[in-house]
């Protein structure tokens, strides 16, 4: 797009500040390397794959000691006892349980890349925007600034007119109170661009609000070919809301696969030793009142056994009465994925008719832009210069003059948000596809 004519209504402070302004680009990286919540994401990403590995790990085992049989009348527990059984457990569940739930947190993270993906398109859209905002108060402060010196040189040629009486001092002191009024205005823009900055202060996560934000005057020289069809078909394939829901879709077809592997039995293996302090006894399990007198008394008692024992059980978990608790979260995780396949239709819709809307807002605001920075704003630029010359030779009141140069300055305010609105519309866009446009 051209811009000839925004050099000749920009000060010459702009060519200076050039070497130092900031693009929103640059801003935007930042903003993806320090955001605050950026960072909680890459953790949350980082705490599924720990939890995918611990939920692919075995059940912890079980140790148990017990000392059985002690008469009330003793108090050694290692032989006064029956026998003394040290024994260990491990649940084994079987049928790749283990490997489905770690799949199941796997595709969780997928699930949570994708949100990071989508929030790093609404912070690069946020960035964008408020940095345009900020560019169009940039170029409105500059205009305003040269507008004040325009009315205050005039005022001050004017002076030895008005002492002279060759012109009407009304004319002076309406000039005088023309720059007060827009000498107020520009303490409002000023007011605002504050407020704008500390915005995007927040969203590239920095805490020094010392530095201040100057923004690139070449922004407008930027062209985008825009096709409907192309960016249609990329709004399907690679919008990260869009594959999120795709990606949750897959954890709940992997909770489906854990939920089936549910009824699969698991088994448990249990090993035990025995030591038997009094022998094994023949004698139905009572012990002899000699045995029972020897270990009151701490007194040795007669040769000790070992024995060890090893047994195996299995859960049942497709028992009627407990199969629904599987049978059940499979079918509510295939009754969300239909409810996440209507939500995506729905909100795929309204992506595409977003996506017309600012490609049509894009389009009028380009032209636009082309026909105030080719057109409308040399010829009023050029009126508003001769409607000076004009007053200064008495052809016209001074009101004539304003006017005019309220005229100028309404219609570069014009072409300041119609370059604006083109940049929104193109943010828009990108918001859409999910990436941004080369």
């Amino acid at each position: 797009m051209s811009n000839t004519y925004l050099w000749r209504i920009l000060p010459l402070l702009v060519v200076v500040v050039l070497a130092h302004s900031q693009s929103v680009d640059s801003l935007v990286q930042e903003a993806l390397k320090n955001n605050p919540q950026l960072k909680s994401f890459e953790y949350q990403i980082q705490a599924t794959g720990f939890r995918a590995n611990a939920a692919g790990a075995l059940p912890a085992p079980t140790l148990g000691l017990e000392f059985s049989q002690i008469p009330t009348n003793s108090i050694n527990l290692l032989n006064g006892a029956t026998a003394n059984n040290l024994s260990m457990s491990q649940m084994f569940m079987l049928g790749g349980k283990l490997a489905a739930m770690s799949d199941v947190e796997k595709k969780r993270g997928n699930v949570l890349e994708q949100n990071r993906g989508s929030l790093e398109v609404q912070l690069r859209a946020k960035i964008k925007m408020n940095y345009f905002r900020l560019w169009l108060l940039d170029r409105q402060i500059e205009v305003q600034q040269r507008t004040i010196s325009l009315l205050e040189e005039l005022a001050k040629n004017m002076v030895p007119h008005v002492q002279t009486n060759r012109m009407r001092q009304a004319d002076l002191l309406t000039i005088q109170a023309e720059v007060s009024s827009e000498k107020a205005r520009l303490i409002s823009m000023q007011s605002d661009r504050i407020t704008v900055q500390n915005i995007i202060y927040s969203l590239l996560g920095r805490d020094d609000f010392s530095i201040v934000i100057i923004t690139d005057s070449l922004l407008i020289t930027r062209s985008t070919n825009i096709s409907e069809f192309q960016l249609s078909e990329k709004v399907k394939r690679a919008n990260p809301s869009l594959l999120a829901m795709d990606k949750m879709k897959e954890m709940n077809e992997s909770m489906i696969v854990s939920a089936d592997k549910d009824l699969i039995p698991d088994v448990m293996v249990q090993a035990m030793v025995m030591r038997m302090p009094n022998g094994m006894l023949l004698t139905g399990g009572s012990r002899s009142a000699y045995a029972i007198q020897q270990s009151a008394m701490g007194m040795p008692m007669q040769e000790t056994d070992w024995m060890y024992s090893i047994m195996a059980s299995i859960t049942l978990p497709f028992a009627p009465w407990s199969a629904e608790r599987s049978i059940g979260k499979a079918d509510e995780m295939r009754a969300a994925n239909s409810s996440i396949d209507a939500e995506k239709n729905a909100m795929q819709r309204e992506m595409l008719t977003t996506l017309r809307s600012a490609i049509n807002k894009f389009q009028t605001a380009d032209s636009l832009s082309q026909q105030y920075s080719s057109t409308i704003i040399p010829l009023i630029h050029e009126a508003a210069e001769a409607q000076t010359v004009a007053y200064q030779t008495g052809q016209v009141p001074i009101s004539t003059v304003l006017d005019a140069r309220r005229m100028e300055l309404m219609k570069q305010d014009d072409y300041f948000m119609s370059v604006i609105d083109r940049q929104m519309a193109l943010t828009e866009i990108e918001m859409m596809v999910g990436a941004p446009l080369q």
